[in-house]
Parts: structure tokens; C-alpha cells; sequence
């Protein structure tokens, strides 16, 4: 299964991510994956990049990050929510704060 995940030009940059310039890669998955499951795996495979994003000691996604699943804004602990379909568009944003 593909998953095409967006990443923001900043955070791209913070986790030099390549191309720098682009918004989007394509990744494999497993039928039915969870977000978690997809960001524990890319951690695993690079825990320095992913620091940002993933708290690998207790598996739970950073509170300064923002999960969007095919354009609305969802719960990555919520399995209803959050299991992966092919096709998928997985996005994170940083949270952003403030008036």
C-alpha cells in the first residue's frame, strides 16, 4: 500500500527530509496501518530525524504536532480515526499558538 505524506516546509527542514523544497513523499505501508505505527517506523529507521515528531520511549506523537488524514484534522490514538487505506494523504503540521 502507498501513503503519500505531506510534510510542512518547516518541519520538512527540521527533519531533512529530501527534496527540502517539496511538500510531499510517498511511502510504504501496511493495509490498515495506524499513523502511529507508520511515524514509529520511520523513527526506527531514522531516530535522529524523527525526534521532533515522535516520542520513541513512550510511542506517542509530540504535543507541538498536528495530524491530518486526507484533509481533516485527526486523532492518531483513535484507531477509527487513524488506521491507513492505500491512497492515503497523511499530513503533519506544527501546532501554532498564540493571538
Amino acid at each position: 500500500m502507498r501513503v503519500k505524506l505531506k510534510v510542512n516546509p518547516w518541519l520538512r527542514q527540521r527533519l531533512n527530509l529530501e527534496p527540502p523544497h517539496s511538500q510531499e513523499t510517498t511511502i510504504s505501508a501496511s493495509e490498515g496501518e495506524s499513523i502511529l505505527g507508520i511515524v514509529s517506523n520511520l523513527a526506527k529507521e531514522d531516530p535522529v530525524l524523527w525526534k521532533d515528531l515522535f516520542d520513541e520511549k513512550d510511542h506517542i506523537l509530540r504535543p507541538n504536532v498536528m495530524v491530518i488524514l486526507n484533509d481533516r484534522i485527526v486523532n492518531p490514538y483513535d484507531p477509527s480515526e487513524a488506521s491507513l487505506k492505500d491512497g492515503d494523504e497523511l499530513a503533519f503540521l506544527p501546532m501554532f499558538d498564540g493571538g
